[in-house]
C-alpha cells in the first residue's frame, strides 16, 4: 500500500517544487526548535546545521515565531545569525503569496509540527543539492 504523505513522497514533492522553481521556502521556528527556550539541556545543532545549509545553498528563509517583542526578535536575528541562518522573512508570506492568511512555505521545521520527519526530508533534498553541486563533469575536448 502507498501512503499519501510517506517521507519518501514528500521528498519527491520537494524535489519536483525546487526542479521547478529553483529554490525552496524554508519556514522554521526557533524556541525548541534551534533554541533551548525551557533549558532542558537538548542539543539542536543537527537543526542548526541544516537551516544553516539552506541558507547557504540560497533557499528563502522564512522565521515563524509567536515571539513579537522588539528586543527578542533582535536576540532571534543575532542567534541566526551568528549560526548562519539567514532570515528572509519573519512572520510573513513570501512575495509569491502576499496578502495570504495562511502562512507559505514548502517545509516547516517546528519542534509542534513533525520536526524529526520534516528535518529527514530537507535534508534528503539538501544532500541531493549538494552532491549535484560537488559532480564535475570532464570538459569535452
Amino acid at each position: 500500500m502507498r501512503l499519501p504523505y510517506s517521507i519518501e513522497q514528500q521528498v519527491e514533492r520537494l524535489r519536483s517544487e525546487v526542479a521547478a522553481h529553483g529554490s525552496l521556502f524554508i519556514a522554521f521556528d526557533f524556541d525548541n526548535t534551534i533554541f533551548d527556550y525551557h533549558n532542558q539541556g537538548f542539543d539542536y545543532s543537527g537543526v542548526i546545521a541544516l537551516l544553516r545549509r539552506c541558507s547557504e545553498m540560497g533557499h528563502k528563509m522564512i522565521l515563524q515565531t509567536s515571539n513579537e517583542d522588539v528586543e527578542k526578535l533582535a536576540f532571534i536575528r543575532h542567534y541566526c545569525q551568528h549560526f548562519g541562518i539567514r532570515i528572509d522573512y519573519v512572520n510573513e508570506n513570501p512575495i509569491v503569496c502576499k496578502g495570504c492568511r495562511k502562512p507559505y512555505y514548502n517545509i516547516l521545521i517546528d519542534d509542534r509540527a513533525g520536526m524529526n520527519e520534516a528535518c529527514e526530508i530537507l535534508n534528503a533534498i539538501i544532500k541531493e543539492q549538494e552532491n549535484e553541486a560537488t559532480d564535475i563533469k570532464p570538459a569535452a575536448q
